[in-house]
This record gives C-alpha cells, sequence and structure tokens, in this order.
C-alpha cells in the first residue's frame, strides 16, 4: 500500500510539471511574422533566427496577468488555447489562438479575417 501512494505521488508531480512546461509565463523573443496565413505547425519554424524586416521584440508574460510587448503594456487572460490581450493605451481588446505552446515556443494567431501569426522562442533566464 505504501508503494502504491508513494507512485500515485510520483505520477501527480510528473503530471504537474509537464503542465507548467506548457505555461505562457515569461520573456519570449520574437522571431517572425507570418501575414494572411495561420500556422499550426511550428516544425520548419524551430530553427529559424529573428530576421524579420519586422524588427526585434520581447514580449513578456507576468504572474499578477500583466504583460508588456515592445514599450506596450496591458492585462491578459489565458484560458485553454484563447489568449484576450487588453492593451493600456486601447479600449478594445485583442482575442489571439494560441496555436502552439511548449517551454521552448510560442505560436500565437489573431482570430480574424485577415489571419497573422506570430512565431516567438522562450528566452532561457
Amino acid at each position: 500500500m505504501k508503494f502504491f501512494k508513494l507512485s500515485l505521488i510520483v505520477i501527480a508531480v510528473l503530471f504537474l510539471s509537464s503542465c507548467k512546461s506548457k505555461n505562457i509565463l515569461g520573456s519570449w523573443e520574437f522571431i517572425e511574422v507570418y501575414e494572411g496565413i495561420v500556422i499550426n505547425n511550428i516544425d520548419a519554424l524551430k530553427t529559424k533566427e529573428n530576421n524579420s524586416e519586422k524588427g526585434m521584440g520581447i514580449l513578456v508574460f507576468n504572474d499578477n496577468q500583466t504583460f508588456t510587448s515592445m514599450d506596450l503594456k496591458g492585462n491578459y487572460q489565458k484560458t485553454k488555447n484563447l489568449l484576450k490581450l487588453k492593451y493600456t493605451t486601447d479600449k478594445d481588446t485583442v482575442l489571439m489562438k494560441i496555436s502552439y505552446l511548449d517551454k521552448n515556443y510560442l505560436l500565437i494567431s489573431s482570430i480574424s479575417e485577415r489571419p497573422t501569426s506570430w512565431f516567438y522562442r522562450k528566452i532561457k533566464n
């Protein structure tokens, strides 16, 4: 019985740590933006470096539900694969789809008539 309880604890810890790896918190380096398309598979993107005409940038998600993108700040809400961004300078909320998220990569896509996808790589601290 003691072995069974210990096994359950180990399984629970492994499950919780794998969920944490899908956490959006932290700093993300902008790699590229893809206008007019929604990308769902990032295998071909993993080796890309930032050569974007859009420049460089860092997207930071904090544990107090705030974020910073370039010099803009705001609040966010993450529910499953949806991300609501509310910039402090705008009255409207931006709704994004999290197309891919793991401990190293983030791919978010706009939900609009003209879709756009943004690809980020996690910054190691």
